[in-house]
């Protein structure tokens, strides 16, 4: 009788099989890698997922020139400053990293992959708690999709949320404003100002008081109040 297949459909190599360049998507995760690997050069791989690892040598991908989707997700990456250029890249997954500098992340993507279409930054600390405790939208949030929606300006999908077309034209009024600001910045603090939370104005008193026992609404607990967004950027 044949032999069974080597591989499923989609010729999709996952670990911990052998590394071969001519699988256009090669999944290595949890193989405890420091660099991504070198025999992957060429155009042929187009999706590399190397989550859980600890990559901190990306000087490979350079030469992968294929190269469409990649995922970094839980590798203790600080900083892409040795990102090489990946002009094919669209999809980068950075989530769960340790990423602290957007103004140093959004220049070298920027410049280092300038197709790129979907991004996540979730669970570093560069990338603000998308809401507050009350449910409503955080301001620092904001800016922040509105800096990187400036400077990345193919963006579709930030963080699993498409770009909408007013967040495209807010970028577009205030990201030279937020760029600025952010260049102004050292390093170290390079995130803490313009992605600082404002702080919120004291409550007002209750707008109504109902009957002899003061039982009082001010609408603070309105289910309704969660989809309300403060304009404020």
């Amino acid at each position: 009788p044949p032999s069974p297949p080597s591989s499923l459909p989609g010729r999709t190599r996952r670990a911990p099989t052998t590394m071969e360049p001519q699988e256009d998507k090669v999944i290595l995760r949890e193989q405890k890698l420091r660099a991504v690997p070198t025999n992957l050069a060429g155009p042929t791989c187009k999706h590399l997922d190397l989550t859980e690892n600890a990559v901190q040598d990306l000087s490979a991908l350079g030469k992968m020139t294929g190269l469409k989707r990649l995922i970094l997700d839980k590798n203790g990456i600080a900083d892409l400053k040795k990102l090489p250029s990946i002009p094919s890249l669209e999809t980068l997954w950075l989530n769960n990293n340790k990423l602290h500098n957007l103004g140093q992340l959004s220049d070298v993507l920027k410049t280092n992959t300038p197709n790129l279409t979907y991004l996540s930054l979730m669970k570093n600390p560069l990338c603000p708690d998308m809401y507050f405790k009350d449910g409503s939208l955080d301001n620092a949030y904001k800016r922040y999709r509105l800096l990187l929606i400036f400077k990345l300006g193919k963006l579709k999908l930030l963080d699993a949320t498409p770009v909408s077309s007013k967040e495209r034209k807010l970028a577009q009024e205030q990201g030279p404003a937020l760029d600025r600001m952010q260049r102004s910045l050292g390093e170290d603090d390079g995130v803490s100002e313009v992605l600082k939370p404002r702080k919120l104005s004291p409550p007002k008193k209750p707008a109504a008081y109902l009957a002899k026992g003061h039982v009082r609404y001010n609408g603070a607990q309105s289910e309704g109040n969660r989809f309300i967004l403060n304009n404020e950027l």
